[in-house]
């Protein structure tokens, strides 16, 4: 381990100008190169990484920021920017974040290049990993003062970044973008990762509703005071158990975003702030009543409580609040109703990546974590599955 200790304008480095009396810093930047037989002359294999493979090791080299840098380290990486194809390579250089574009510029080579190694040795789209990677990166530098190295990608850091920068995000959203984040980091400084994360805040998933629950549920919609307040309930449960929309995408839905299929399907356009996020198709237990409430409502009418003018996104968890529910009644999550959605589909044996296209999901973390509730098939089954017969 080696040390290259130069100095830097605040404002080249850190993007922004220097509002201290010093114009320059004293910066230390810690090498992660080490002399190495796999490549020759003034060029070095990296500490970390996989021996079996030198070019993933090779292309790795472009994080040095000593002279001695291979140019070899380079062009690795761009054959590797190649492999992923034209689409790809245009949608990391088109991504345009919401933050200073100085300071993105400073960062933004680290982060095409960390993508660009870690995306072919994930599931993940170049989409899916550029915006968080891209943002962890800029609160990692220019919030904690980071060098721009492979080594902000310290699971300590990263953790902290979940726990500190997106605080006011979902557990579902929180979730993803660690999963998202680490697998990047994996591939781009693995001597310290993977990691075993730690559970945000101690929560497990909801549970889904099971069948007795869904019988007392029922019982709740139709027993409410007033029609509207039955058909609000009646409609959040088609929505929820039989479509999989969350809280958020209920209270956005609007009646031209359900189409009524000629052989007496129901598809759901999902919209979120007037953009477009997946089609759902509505289970068949809830179709039909979904289908007989729609159809007179005019095309911009809301769908839930369709006196609404407002798109709140609170505007579930604040109905169910205000109905009367007897006792024995669990408590109405949207959130519950949407696991008892994909667990459901799960014990009918959907096809993992419709599933996943349906719910709008970009990674496997929810469906793993509602695999235990499903229902365990009898050793005939099991045995007729696994033999594909």
């Amino acid at each position: 381990m080696h040390y290259t200790k130069f100095l830097l304008s605040a404002e080249n480095w850190f993007g922004y100008p220097s509002e201290c009396p010093h114009t320059s810093i004293d910066v230390t930047i810690k090498n992660n190169f080490a002399p190495s037989a796999l490549v020759r002359g003034n060029e070095v294999g990296l500490r970390f990484g996989n021996p079996a493979n030198p070019d993933l090791q090779l292309s790795r080299g472009v994080f040095d920021m000593s002279e001695s840098r291979p140019e070899r380290a380079r062009e690795a990486m761009e054959q590797l920017r190649i492999g992923l194809g034209e689409g790809p390579v245009e949608k990391v250089r088109s991504y345009t974040p919401q933050l200073p574009k100085a300071k993105v510029a400073v960062i933004r080579q680290f982060v095409e290049d960390a993508v660009t190694l870690a995306q072919p040795l994930t599931k993940y789209s170049v989409e899916t990993l550029m915006r968080p990677v891209m943002h962890f990166v800029y609160w990692s530098v220019f919030v904690l003062g980071y060098e721009l190295t492979p080594e902000l990608f310290e699971p300590d850091n990263v953790q902290a970044y979940i726990d500190e920068a997106i605080d006011g995000k979902t557990d579902g959203t929180r979730r993803n973008y660690r999963a998202w984040i680490i697998r990047v980091a994996e591939v781009v400084n693995p001597d310290r990762n993977p990691i075993r994360s730690k559970p945000l805040n101690g929560r497990g998933m909801e549970p889904p509703y099971n069948t007795d629950e869904m019988v007392v549920i029922r019982r709740w919609s139709e027993g409410q005071s007033t029609q509207y307040r039955r058909n609000g309930a009646q409609t959040l449960i088609a929505l929820a158990a039989g479509a999989g929309l969350s809280a958020v995408e209920i209270a956005h839905l609007r009646r031209d975003c359900v189409e009524l299929l000629p052989d007496g399907a129901v598809e759901i356009h999902v919209h979120v702030d007037g953009n477009f996020k997946r089609s759902v198709i509505v289970a068949s237990p809830f179709d039909q009543k979904l289908a007989q409430f729609v159809a007179p409502l005019d095309g911009n009418r809301m769908v839930f409580l369709t006196d609404r003018n407002r798109t709140v996104n609170d505007v579930v968890s604040a109905f169910t609040s205000k109905l009367a529910a007897p006792p024995g009644t669990p408590p109405i999550t949207a959130r519950r109703l949407r696991n008892t959605w994909l667990v459901t589909h799960l014990a009918n044996r959907v096809d993992v990546s419709t599933l996943m296209q349906a719910a709008g999901l970009e990674s496997l973390e929810s469906i793993s974590r509602l695999a235990s509730f499903v229902p365990v098939v009898s050793d005939a089954d099991r045995i007729a599955q696994l033999r594909g017969v």
